[in-house]
């Protein structure tokens, strides 16, 4: 009777053995949050100091502020970052002139062996504008780069026409 106590204890601990590691491939992505925040202020620091700007309108540049709220699920394989922000646009001369700036995208990382990124793939509305009550998508689509080798794959995202509307709304 003793044997077969013992033989029982090791097949369930052999079975036990077993679980464990479909217990830990089943285990759900590692999730963090964060959120930051860059002011007007901060803008224009960085483009007095340094001419950081996020586009030239002849007659003025333009100027960003947000705050961004990301969520990111890690796998070992890939990483996920959902990122939604809001922020304005404004003119570098008169910032007294802004139009809303939000977006609302993925990020996703495919991570190598040793965790660390190989390649991203950005998908969604990296941003859109409000202007006279309207949604005008300025960046959007789906692009693909390789850490290694460059760019792999993109759609058609935005072009200078985009841009200039934005330009001229603040001028």
């Amino acid at each position: 009777m003793a044997h077969r106590s013992i033989r029982a204890t090791l097949f369930a601990l052999s079975l036990s053995a077993l679980a464990v590691p479909s217990a830990v491939l089943a285990a759900g992505p590692v999730h963090t949050h964060s959120s930051f925040t860059y002011t007007l202020a901060n803008a224009i620091a960085d483009y007095q100091a340094f001419g950081d700007n996020d586009g030239d309108c002849g007659a003025f540049v333009l100027l960003v502020d947000f705050h961004v709220e990301r969520d990111a699920y890690t796998w070992p394989d890939r990483e996920v970052r959902h990122v939604r922000y809001t922020g304005n646009f404004y003119s570098s001369t008169d910032t007294s002139k802004s139009i809303p700036r939000n977006g609302d995208f993925e990020l996703t990382f495919a991570l190598d062996e040793n965790g660390d990124p190989a390649s991203i793939t950005r998908t969604g509305v990296m941003q859109y504008v409000i202007i006279d009550g309207h949604r005008v998508n300025t960046v959007v689509g789906r692009d693909v780069l390789s850490f290694a080798t460059g760019p792999v794959s993109a759609t058609p995202r935005s072009g200078a026409d985009v841009r200039q509307v934005v330009c001229d709304a603040l001028s």
